[in-house]
């Protein structure tokens, strides 16, 4: 017969305490008092010694189980292909740390919170964007005593988001631009509907000022219009019209684009643009689009460790968000203006 592994076989093994093992293997709080080290190594020891968490009796004392709520609309996680790439990250890290993952419908909270904590679950992940969405969900966490992290937008209270930051992914693209020799640069924006817009609005700002450059409100948009828009800005005297613009997304930069070849400008000679997505269009556009690339997986990675309270290296902002950064794709929409004067004085 098999003798059963215990707590006090895997304390010795370890080299720790037993009540540090129980902590560990519970997720007690009070293993956050341990180093990040000696946690795993009581983990490595439960492993390779064969150890098997009773969840249930672990429920029974605790009150919790080893099982993250995740709060969304089901028809954005089939549509959006950042969500489902947050979700992969999600998964992966609560996997590799032995936690489950049970997904509730943010169209009803009082009653998917009531699931919650028929559930025992004591930690939520909310992928709303919707504010009042946001807010409720953040008053039932405080009501419950639950553990709650969203990913998006920024936090709300003490409840932190993980977000891309969205501010200096516009202003990088702005000195990207300035360092290929464009001073006259434009922003493609939509109505500030959500705080991510706001933030790359407010990027573009810094850009501007950090590059030294002028900003004309002429070659600002902040309309669904995208196509209309490009077309009145371009429509200014070639002397006074953006040479290159920010867009919002890759599908704002592409209607842009569009507009521009059907005002007959060539592409990026009269007409650069940089995106934001590093969606499939994005590479089949007429010119593909230089972009950036948003890192969803390590976001839902990163969501996972705060909400079990864990310290990761970076600290939050002013909006209490963690912000994750993207990495920019270079295509062939950005027309380098500073080439262009080093070949002109090479053939004089």
């Amino acid at each position: 017969m098999v003798k059963k592994v215990t707590i006090y076989d895997i304390s010795e093994a370890a080299g720790v305490s037993a009540c540090s093992v129980s902590w560990v293997l519970r997720d007690h709080p009070r293993s956050r008092n341990l180093s990040l080290k000696t946690r795993q190594r009581i983990l490595d020891a439960a492993e390779k010694m064969g150890y098997i968490c009773n969840q249930l009796a672990s429920a029974t004392s605790t009150g919790q189980v080893n099982t993250i709520a995740v709060l969304l609309k089901f028809d954005e996680l089939r549509s959006l292909v950042p969500m489902n790439q947050i979700m992969s990250g999600i998964m992966l890290e609560t996997a590799e740390r032995k936690f489950g993952v049970k997904v509730f419908s943010e169209y009803d909270l009082d009653s998917a919170f009531r699931s919650i904590m028929q559930n025992r679950i004591g930690k939520v992940i909310s992928m709303s964007l919707d504010l009042s969405s946001r807010e409720k969900t953040a008053a039932l966490a405080e009501k419950y005593s639950l553990d709650l992290v969203y990913a998006y937008e920024h936090g709300h209270g003490r409840f932190p988001a993980v977000n891309t930051d969205n501010a200096e992914m516009t202003s990088t693209a702005v000195r990207y631009l300035a360092a290929h020799g464009h001073s006259r640069i434009g922003l493609l924006c939509v109505p500030h509907r959500w705080f991510y817009i706001e933030d790359r609005h407010n990027g573009y700002l810094k850009g501007m000022a950090e590059s030294g450059l002028k900003v004309d409100p002429r070659w600002i948009s902040t309309t669904d219009e995208i196509e209309q828009a490009v077309g009145r800005i371009l429509a200014l005297p070639k002397k006074e019209r953006p040479t290159a613009f920010v867009a919002l997304s890759d599908s704002v930069a592409m209607k842009a684009q569009r507009q521009a070849w059907k005002m007959k400008l060539r592409i990026p000679e009269d007409f650069s643009v940089v995106g934001v997505g590093d969606t499939d269009g994005s590479r089949l556009a007429i010119v593909p689009v230089t972009t950036f690339r948003e890192t969803h997986f390590e976001a839902g990675k990163l969501l996972v460790r705060l909400v079990l309270r864990e310290k990761p290296e970076i600290s939050p902002d002013e909006f209490n968000v963690y912000h994750t950064h993207a990495e920019i794709i270079e295509r062939e929409s950005v027309f380098n203006i500073n080439n262009q004067h080093i070949k002109r004085r090479g053939s004089t």
